[in-house]
């Protein structure tokens, strides 16, 4: 099975006393195919500068992801406009989201611990991984 991948799940993936630590790294190891949107690369290593990660550290993390060969990476600029119109009535903070979400709703699938876009997702019959969250 494949997912697009949301950044939190790398995030919660590779900090390991994060809330979703060991459902992150469960999720990762159960897909055979991790469809990643170029932003999500870029707001990956935005949060891995969030959490103090070095320079080093974030560049080996972004290589395992690049170079695992269950990942594909998504030129998303086909999707770039399709997430204005995925934004409705919400405010451009939301816009990233809506990129992965019109991704996602090309592949079906979408792997994301984030409520907000759980939510969006649902609403556009996107399958969620995990399908629960706690």
């Amino acid at each position: 099975m494949g997912a697009v991948i949301d950044s939190n799940v790398f995030i919660y993936a590779a900090v390991e006393d994060s809330e979703h630590y060991g459902s992150a790294v469960n999720l990762i190891h159960s897909l055979d195919r991790w469809i990643v949107p170029t932003i999500v690369v870029y707001e990956t290593v935005w949060n891995f500068r969030k959490l103090g990660f070095s320079n080093e550290e974030a560049r080996e993390l972004v290589e395992q992801i690049l170079f695992d060969p269950r990942t594909s990476l998504v030129d998303d600029r086909q999707y770039l406009l399709e997430g204005f119109n995925l934004l409705q009535s919400l405010s451009l903070a939301h816009y990233i989201d809506s990129v992965i979400l019109a991704i996602a709703k090309d592949f079906g699938t979408l792997a994301t611990y984030d409520k907000k876009l759980r939510n969006r997702a649902s609403k556009l019959d996107i399958n969620l991984l995990p399908e629960v969250i706690e």
